[in-house]
């Protein structure tokens, strides 16, 4: 078995440096950031301020992809969106601090980070690290130039995205500017002012994609909130939009002080077709989201889905886990054959597009252990209230962390179910023949694929996919006991909450009515005290005295006795037993 690659710099970066692109220090969609439609416009009126990054003659510049995404946008209304992105080179929210900066609008524009892997029968893959347009451009028109009868599988695994990536690859395979259009931002939900807002596809639609997205959550771990807020920022120098949250559930008996998980959402998209240009090979392309420098993965990170190996394995595989989420994914796809135990193995097209779901689905299974975790935390305070509530803690807190996963969680429900109702089916049909599609394995160790001109999506036929169903209606099945569990512990805690507010209610009352005792005490002490003072000789008031304690005293027992008899024997005396019993 092996698993030889090419070397990588899979060095993570040093925590306390960013890349040079840095100049937007204020992250969009937050109270600091302002009003976003003030700075672009909403979906029913520009603003003036999107003509200063237009582009009028994108030919003339050599960027035939957006002259055919900015003519199509009059129909597809949704592409203006990405039109203004590939314009500006980002987000378009950015534009008002990046374009005091002309390189970093420049090295926005020019970002590359791409593996490109060779799949050849019998042999190792071979991996090309591309990391400029100028390298990115000499190895499309190298394929061109392939005259191969049968050429290669060819792969490319791309984080971030950039004009010129999307350029590049757009205008060489003729991809559907769409397949960009779902990787750039990250929206759960939309306002009806969002000029960013992208309505739901239909079925019939999407039947004939060559392409598909898949969503998921990764989680990390920082050990400061300095650290955290880092990463916020140095997640503002991604072209693409996303954002690491606070999941607001650090546990203060046992989790570090000043720790954070942070929850950011992230988006895998997939296109697999013919190259045309080159023989119709099979061509794929990956988007990956980038991987901030702060903090470290979770735990020990996802597990290795990889076969373990036998001791009689003269080569080990070289695999750096938690490195980064892109590098995690090039590492696992370039070990490739997984599952081979000789040389001479063939491959089919289900290589293109296994790894990813393999290591979206073991990001998946992390996540849903983590939320137990934090549920079984609340669940062990309400059981023992007498330990992790003797130091002030609130119940409010408990309620608090319930309210993420209320609404994290059914979003985490649409992601997992998108994935096995489309993305599933739709790479298993750009990945099997039609004409074999019977006899489709469920390893990419098989007979080399080629996919037919038609593109039509069976939504029940997961041939070639079938050992990873299983472990994502796992991951489903899990996320709904999860949500079963946080409505039962937010009706508990509620009702907990409520029982507190009542026993507060009480002892008020018990304090009220001592206070009310005491005043029945004194007030005819006082009224006597007043009746006796009238007289205007002191020396007169030697034989008061007497008097004064012989009238006083009886007279308050008298008015106790009365109040005693008014208001009912169960009142108790100074609070009552009535009270006691119901504390």
């Amino acid at each position: 078995m092996s698993f030889n690659s090419e070397k990588r710099n899979t060095t993570p970066t040093k925590r306390g440096t960013f890349p040079a692109i840095w100049s937007a220090k204020v992250i969009p969609h937050t109270p600091e950031f302002g009003d976003p439609y003030k700075l672009i416009g909403d979906a029913y009126q520009r603003s003036s301020v999107t003509d200063e990054w237009e582009i009028p003659d994108p030919k003339s510049k050599d960027l035939p992809y957006l002259a055919h995404i900015k003519s199509l946008s009059t129909s597809w209304r949704t592409l203006r969106h990405l039109s203004d992105w590939i314009q500006v080179g980002t987000t378009p929210l950015r534009w008002n601090e990046l374009k005091q900066h002309p390189e970093e609008l420049k090295q926005r524009a020019d970002k590359t980070k791409i593996t490109y892997i060779e799949y050849q029968p019998a042999t190792a893959p071979k991996t090309t690290p591309i990391n400029n347009p100028e390298a990115l451009r000499e190895i499309l028109h190298a394929l061109e130039d392939d005259r191969a009868k049968d050429p290669p599988l060819r792969l490319f695994l791309v984080e971030d995205l950039s004009r010129q990536v999307i350029e590049l690859l757009g205008s060489r395979f003729d991809i559907d500017p769409l397949f960009f259009r779902e990787q750039i931002d990250d929206y759960v939900w939309h306002n009806t002012r969002d000029p960013w807002a992208m309505p739901p596809s239909l079925m019939s639609n999407m039947k004939h994609r060559q392409w598909f997205r898949m969503r998921n959550v990764r989680l990390r771990y920082y050990r400061s909130e300095e650290a955290f807020q880092e990463s916020r920022l140095e997640a503002n120098s991604w072209n693409v939009l996303r954002r690491p949250d606070n999941d607001e559930n650090r546990w203060r008996y046992q989790d570090r002080d000043g720790a954070v998980v942070s929850i950011i959402r992230t988006r895998t998209t997939v296109w697999i077709g013919k190259d045309k240009r080159c023989g119709n090979g099979t061509v794929g392309i990956v988007l990956l989201d980038p991987t901030v420098s702060q903090g470290q993965n979770l735990w020990y990170s996802r597990t290795n889905w990889l076969p373990t190996p036998k001791m009689d394995t003269k080569l080990y595989p070289s695999i750096k886990s938690s490195v980064s989420w892109y590098e995690d994914i090039v590492q696992m796809t370039a070990a490739f054959p997984w599952f081979a135990t000789t040389e001479g193995h063939e491959i089919n097209a289900q290589v293109l597009a296994k790894p990813t779901i393999y290591t979206i689905c073991a990001e998946w299974l992390v996540v849903c252990d983590y939320v137990k975790a934090r549920l079984s935390q609340i669940e062990w305070e309400l059981e023992m209230p007498q330990l992790f509530r003797s130091k002030g803690d609130a119940i409010d807190t408990s309620l608090k962390r319930l309210h993420t996963w209320r609404r994290q969680i059914p979003v985490f429900r649409e992601m997992v179910t998108e994935t096995l109702e489309h993305a599933l089916p739709a790479a298993a049909r750009l990945t099997t023949p039609p004409s074999k599609s019977s006899i489709a394995p469920i390893s990419p160790i098989s007979t080399r694929s080629m996919l037919s001109d038609t593109f039509v999506i069976n939504f029940e036929n997961l041939e070639g996919f079938e050992d990873i169903v299983p472990d994502f209606k796992r991951v489903l099945a899990a996320i709904n006991v999860l949500q079963e569990r946080v409505d039962r512990l937010t009706s508990i805690v509620t009702s907990e909450i409520s029982i507190e507010d009542s026993h507060r209610g009480l002892e008020e009352n018990h304090n009220t009515a001592r206070i009310t005792w005491l005043a029945t005490i004194f007030i005819p002490l006082s009224w006597v005290t007043g009746l006796y003072s009238m007289n205007e000789s002191v020396s007169e008031l030697r034989s008061t005295y007497g008097w004064y304690f012989l009238t006083a005293v009886p007279f308050t027992l008298i008015v106790m006795a009365i109040g005693w008899v008014a208001g009912g024997r169960n009142t108790g005396l100074i609070g009552g037993k009535a009270n006691k019993k119901a504390m």
